[in-house]
């Protein structure tokens, strides 16, 4: 759970910051069946100058002892929290970023944009 660097990027130009779906796992979701984590295996080959992370959060339907009460903006919320936050503790807030996401991770990053422009118009 949480945001979490996959690739620091060589002198990075660009965030790519990926979301997963329901019951998903910010590093398995995007897992190959050979272990290959390719965000972080394969991807920064091809842009290097990215600065790529993850990002999890509770998506559980129908494992453990209580499912998420969270709602989908409190994820959104959460989420773009953590990315305002990484992105000025290194001073890179007008750097431009890629959201990558599917299923409800999709859901999750609609909340983001729509929270971003009405909320932290100027710092993302």
């Amino acid at each position: 759970v949480g945001l979490k660097e996959l690739a620091p990027g060589d002198s990075p130009v660009v965030d790519i910051v990926t979301i997963h779906g329901l019951d998903g796992d910010r590093e398995l979701s995007w897992t190959a069946h050979d272990g290959v984590l390719w965000l972080k295996d394969l991807l920064p080959a091809d842009i290097p100058d990215a600065r790529i992370f993850t990002y999890g959060y509770d998506a559980a339907t129908s494992e453990g002892p209580q499912l998420s009460k969270l709602t989908i903006h409190d994820h959104a919320e959460q989420l773009i929290n953590k990315v305002v936050k990484e992105r000025e503790s290194d001073n890179t807030s007008s750097r431009p970023i890629i959201f990558i996401a599917y299923g409800m991770g999709g859901i999750v990053w609609k909340f983001v944009s729509t929270f971003t422009t009405r909320i932290f118009p100027d710092r993302i």
